[in-house]
């Protein structure tokens, strides 16, 4: 039965993502995603909106899978170690707010990912086909000078999307972080993925070398 959980499932799932298996995230969105909402939802809805506790599971899942070496089964079951994730991501909006609570995430060098494999998915051959993206670790370096040099408020964006479930993050919401219409919040993502896209290129980066 979908979204049931059993012992099985957990010590699974906890397996899965002590290897390094990424594929496990889906099935622990799946098991544990709903529980989790509505202990987020119990705890914070005097001060939380109920949109942002979507963002809050995500960037708890994310943050899970960054730390997933410090996941030991024999001290908590995988969702209350992800619940107790989700818990702090709350208490670090309601104290910084949500722009300096994506920002966290820069602190790690797998943060700058999302960014990357948006960046480098907008990339087209002169036909229109998709060309193929290079392997992360070979732009990491590259992309994190790109990612310094844009203006502070476009890179908050491309950050913010990185860190959103589904790729994008709301405008709306970003204007009202970052002081500007949602409008400017949409141009401003456009040039800094443009950017990106053009200086990774320039540094041989997502150049499809088999196209003539």
């Amino acid at each position: 039965m979908p979204g049931r959980l059993d012992v099985t499932d957990d010590a699974d799932l906890a397996r899965k993502l002590l290897k390094n298996d990424q594929s496990c995230l889906e099935d622990i969105l799946r098991l544990y995603g709903q529980g989790i909402l509505g202990l987020l939802r119990r705890q914070f809805r005097e001060v939380l909106r109920e949109e942002d506790f979507e963002d809050v599971l995500s960037i708890g899942l994310f943050r899970l899978w960054l730390n997933r070496d410090r996941f030991q089964p024999d001290r908590a079951s995988l969702r209350v170690w992800l619940y107790r994730i989700c818990e702090n991501v709350a208490r670090d909006v309601l104290r910084m707010g949500w722009q300096k609570t994506r920002a966290r995430e820069v602190n790690s060098n797998n943060s700058l990912m999302g960014c990357c494999e948006q960046a480098m998915s907008l990339q087209h051959d002169a036909d229109g086909d998709m060309i193929a993206e290079p392997p992360l670790a070979a732009v990491h370096h590259d992309l994190k000078d790109v990612l310094s040099e844009i203006p502070e408020v476009q890179r908050a964006i491309l950050l913010a999307d990185a860190a959103a479930r589904d790729g994008v993050a709301c405008s709306q919401r970003l204007s009202d972080e970052l002081g500007i219409p949602p409008s400017t919040v949409r141009v401003y993502r456009k040039r800094a993925l443009e950017r990106v896209r053009r200086e990774l290129t320039a540094r041989g980066h997502g150049c499809d070398d088999g196209v003539s």
